[in-house]
């Protein structure tokens, strides 16, 4: 290779270490010297990290470098985004100068398929009916999640969050609060927004989380229908969709994220629900532009339910993602909660 090959490396090696990288050429390669700088790289390399070889070359590696030693690692994107690569490091020698030679694989696929394993099946909420969608965003490790679960006396739990970046912080941030929420939640149903608050300080106590936005519902047993109960951290409000098709977006106090000042009193809010009425949960990859303003998409949104609030619930929630306002760069989840068209039966919930 000369310096005018795409992964180029110095001059001064010898054939021994370039069979090395044209016979690994299906991983990215990248030769170190003893100071952790660049001394060679094959064009997988320069395709992994997204840059050119010119700026690879000569500069410090920026990982540490362990003979021997397997990891896997982050790398930012010029674009945005980052790619989850495993590193295997080996020893070698040149010209009797001591080398460390890194093969790089990407592995976002093997961590996007643990990410999904993270997210949970929705259990049996009956007489509730209840459907989710989760799309990531190009293939990219994200922090979107949702949850629901039963609740005591016959009342059902909704989650929805958003861990900020697109990074393994984020989706391993996101099981822990996800977690952690649904214990809070179980044990204070009635009260969600002292579960967002005990959460705020025991994420701050405990560790340190990327900001993290959330809105936690309970829908619960009232007279012979049923009653919402919400708080949101800095999160879009739902949606509500009548019987009827009628769309309303129930706004409360939005709160700060989560992560933020975790001292903040939070509140919540009280809204009856119709017979027959969904309730939708939503991230704001849904409906997000860069450059528009959220009310354009939250009204484009709002008009794709009124026009599709006749669907089965699964239906609805794969129209809302594949109609979806916003422009992809993000990742999206939907949950969506249905009321029973008939009154509360009291002794069916018990």
């Amino acid at each position: 290779m000369t310096r005018d090959d795409p992964g180029a490396g110095t001059s001064g090696f010898g054939g021994d270490l370039l069979d090395l990288v044209v016979s690994a050429s299906a991983d990215g390669v990248i030769a170190v010297d003893d100071q952790g700088i660049v001394r060679l790289c094959n064009p997988a390399a320069t395709e992994l990290f997204g840059r050119p070889a010119r700026e690879l070359l000569d500069a410090p590696f920026g990982f540490p470098i362990v003979a021997g030693q397997s990891t896997d690692v982050e790398l930012t994107q010029p674009g945005g985004g980052v790619r989850v690569v495993e590193m295997r490091v080996s020893a070698t020698t040149s010209y009797g100068a001591a080398l460390r030679v890194i093969t790089l694989r990407d592995v976002t696929s093997r961590w996007l398929a643990f990410q999904r394993l993270l997210l949970p099946t929705l259990p049996d909420l009956a007489p509730h009916q209840a459907a989710v969608v989760y799309r990531p965003a190009a293939e990219q490790l994200g922090g979107d999640w949702y949850d629901a679960l039963p609740l005591p006396g016959g009342a059902v739990g909704a989650v929805i969050g958003d861990v900020a970046g697109h990074s393994l912080q984020a989706a391993a941030a996101m099981a822990q609060i996800r977690n952690m929420l649904r214990a809070l939640l179980y044990d204070r149903p009635a009260a969600p927004g002292s579960v967002l608050a005990t959460l705020d300080r025991t994420l701050h106590a405990i560790n340190e989380n990327p900001v993290t936005t959330a809105c936690v519902a309970c829908i619960e047993p009232s007279g012979d229908g049923w009653r919402l109960r919400w708080s949101s951290a800095g999160h879009l409000p739902p949606l509500l969709l009548t019987a009827a098709g009628t769309p309303e977006y129930l706004h409360t106090e939005p709160g700060l994220p989560l992560g933020v000042e975790p001292g903040r009193p939070r509140f919540a809010s009280t809204r009856s629900l119709p017979g027959g009425a969904t309730v939708i949960f939503f991230t704001d990859g849904l409906i997000e532009r860069p450059g528009e303003s959220i009310d354009v998409g939250l009204a484009a949104l709002a008009a794709i339910a009124e026009s599709s609030a006749g669907l089965p619930l699964d239906e609805l929630c794969r129209t809302l993602a594949d109609q979806h306002p916003g422009d992809g760069h993000d990742d999206m989840a939907i949950l969506a909660l249905r009321m029973p068209a008939g009154p509360h039966d009291g002794d069916a919930a018990r």
